[in-house]
């Protein structure tokens, strides 16, 4: 009668995992949601076709990350160091940048069709070799 039992998952089970080291783990197939990672060592994790649609993530070092193929719609990035970052390829219409630090910045090959410049330090903004401080200084004079 025994080898009749038949064990099935349990689609609700709640595990937790405390103190312990998971190094080199593989997690396929899995259901987190709503899960909690605190105080959580992921150096060098992979995430492929991963829905983590409303995740949070506060107090997170994520130096030398790679993000390609992503859909961030509505996304917000607040209090965020880029520094050094690099973004290619990326659609990134209707955004908006408020208060970001943006010196020592470069943009090669952008489209910026109805781009919007409001109450901002241009102090050296330089497109195509033209200083835009110079520019709207002599169009003020010629008012």
């Amino acid at each position: 009668m025994a080898d009749n039992i038949k064990y099935e998952h349990e689609l609700d089970k709640k595990v937790e995992i405390t103190y312990d080291s998971l190094p080199n783990s593989s997690f396929e197939d899995v259901n987190m949601g709503g899960a909690s990672f605190t105080n959580v060592n992921l150096k060098e994790s992979r995430f492929n076709d991963v829905n983590m649609q409303g995740v949070g993530f506060d107090n997170v070092t994520m130096s030398d990350a790679v993000f390609s193929d992503l859909y961030m719609v509505k996304s917000k990035f607040l209090g965020v160091n880029l520094s050094n970052s690099r973004f290619g390829c990326s659609i990134m219409n209707n955004i908006e940048f408020r208060n970001p630090d943006l010196k020592n910045s470069t943009f090669i090959h952008c489209d910026m069709t109805n781009v919007e410049i409001d109450d901002c330090k241009i102090d050296g903004l330089k497109i195509n070799g033209y200083d835009i401080q110079k520019l709207i200084e002599q169009a003020e004079k010629g008012n």
